[in-house]
């Protein structure tokens, strides 16, 4: 047997395996991206970052924009949270973000943010409570889930203090109601 027909055996095999196993495409892509990040080490921070950012912004929701000194990932309170809750509803967003973080070099601040109507429940007094809580919650679960070194992390609570558009709307309101997910390039 020739060398040329032991490899066209080889690969028939395994165009035969590939076919027949179920692939998940989530899993792929996963795998994809942090092998494409892991060869881009040796490369300098800023193609890290661009390379950080466009592997974010495939996550569902994630907003994902450069400032001073790093990143910053914008997840509406729509993607983790009820209103006035701090128990995150879709863990699987912040599986993904984690997923790249773990890969990404520097510090990560975690923090909170509320819309300008006053929280009504018993569990928190305040929107300051609320917003604290929410981010004390996505470090938990980077922690815990994702794996992440808890000294890179840290968490705060601007409640309703940071507004990124007019609370005089439910449009605006919904925009200020956040979690930033702020990396630093040291």
């Amino acid at each position: 047997m020739s060398f040329n027909d032991l490899l066209t055996i080889l690969l028939t095999f395994f165009i035969l395996y590939v076919s027949m196993s179920t692939l998940r495409a989530d899993k792929i892509q996963g795998i994809s991206e942090s092998a494409a990040i892991s060869f881009r080490t040796g490369s300098n921070s800023g193609d890290q970052r661009d390379a950080l950012m466009l592997s974010i912004g495939t996550v569902e929701g994630a907003k994902v924009h450069r400032i001073e000194g790093g990143l910053s990932i914008v997840l509406a309170e729509s993607l983790l949270y009820r209103s006035g809750s701090a128990d995150i509803l879709n863990p699987e967003i912040l599986r993904r973000i984690g997923r790249h973080l773990a890969t990404a070099g520097g510090s990560i601040r975690i923090e909170g943010h509320t819309d300008s109507i006053p929280v009504r429940n018993d569990q928190f007094p305040s929107n300051w409570e609320l917003s604290t809580q929410r981010a004390v919650n996505v470090v938990k679960f980077l922690i815990s889930e994702c794996g992440l070194d808890p000294r890179r992390l840290s968490a705060a609570g601007y409640g309703d203090s940071r507004p990124l558009a007019s609370n005089d709307t439910p449009e605006g309101r919904a925009i200020n109601r956040r979690v930033n997910i702020n990396i630093s390039n040291k």
